[in-house]
């Protein structure tokens, strides 16, 4: 999954399910605006959590790739 295809599934969301989209938007905007600082230090760790996931599963497919064609290499070796 590429970045092109996440912001291409969240726009998908946004206009087949407007209610919940709006719905998260007032819910997310009256918290902005009672406690901007909490929602701000909330927002940047659940960004860096969403990137360091985007990052392990990148990193995992790499070493799956790896993993599966152990077998291949092993067997061609003998």
């Amino acid at each position: 999954m590429d970045i092109h295809g996440i912001i291409n599934s969240i726009h998908t969301f946004i206009v087949y399910q407007p209610w919940v989209s709006l719905g998260i938007a007032a819910a997310l905007g009256i918290l902005i605006y009672i406690k901007p600082k909490q929602v701000l230090k909330l927002i940047l760790i659940f960004a860096g959590i969403c990137a360091a996931g985007y990052i392990l599963y990148y990193l995992w497919g790499a070493f799956q790739s790896g993993y599966l064609h152990k077998g291949e290499m092993i067997n061609k070796s003998l």
